[in-house]
């Protein structure tokens, strides 16, 4: 397991993140790679959503998952940011309502190192699974407006995020809220555990998406790998959910 990280860790940071070579070793001892532990500024992020920690005045980022998903976020002031994505995908497709994209304004700032605090509000241009059936010939919304609350413990190296909003489609509010919780952790010198949970909640029918992964650290370029699972679409590309790959850029 180790190899093949190391190997992602040279990709993100170039060949300069091993100091040393590798070496079999004399003596029965030990070989020791020392590697160029990379500034963390992804803090910011996780896999599609976002903590509470602001992002820096006049910076930002671009990630592209799996070719088709287009995002970037860009911080206005220290403590207000904006964000995008657009799935390329549904721009090819047919789809009623047009290709899939959100929008997305944030505002959050800390007290401390180790406490964060935000709100933000995300326009969604697809519709979630979740709520009684629909019947037939009903018009419904292309997609909906989501406003959450957010707080962030601990620092950008290890941190956990919980959120809580509500939606609103445009014609009535969601009638329960929506939940999402985060985490990130640094277990090697460039390589972070990233886990993401989301629970859209309703009476009639919830629905509930996952994903866990790493994230390799780079100075200006991160990669992520990890498996997003949910019971509607994911379960479709193998039983345990799909496999996905993204780079993110910073500017």
């Amino acid at each position: 397991m180790l190899v093949p990280l190391l190997a992602l860790d040279v990709v993100a940071n170039g060949p300069g993140a091993l100091d040393a070579p590798y070496s079999l070793g004399y003596a029965g001892k030990r070989f020791t790679p020392r590697v160029k532990r990379a500034n963390n500024t992804y803090g910011s992020h996780y896999f599609v959503s976002f903590s509470a920690i602001p992002l820096r005045k006049q910076t930002g980022y671009y990630k592209n998952t799996m070719v088709s998903l287009n995002s970037a976020a860009y911080g206005l002031t220290e403590n207000l940011s904006v964000s995008g994505s657009l799935d390329l995908i549904s721009l090819i497709r047919a789809r009623d309502g047009g290709p899939v994209y959100t929008g997305r304004i944030q505002v959050c700032g800390s007290t401390s190192d180790l406490f964060h605090l935000g709100a933000s509000l995300t326009y969604f241009n697809a519709r979630v699974p979740v709520g009684a059936p629909v019947p037939e010939g009903t018009v419904v919304p292309n997609g909906f407006f989501m406003a959450m609350a957010m707080v962030t413990v601990g620092p950008k190296d290890y941190q956990l995020t919980v959120s809580g909003g509500m939606t609103h489609d445009g014609q009535e509010t969601g009638r329960s809220p929506v939940i999402n919780i985060s985490g990130a952790a640094r277990i090697l010198a460039n390589v972070m555990l990233v886990t993401e949970h989301w629970i859209f909640s309703d009476p009639d029918r919830s629905f509930s998406a996952h994903a866990a992964g790493v994230r390799v650290l780079g100075e200006a370029l991160a990669i992520d790998l990890g498996l997003a699972y949910d019971k509607e679409f994911t379960t479709k590309v193998t039983a345990v959910g799909m496999p996905f790959l993204a780079a993110t850029l910073n500017f």
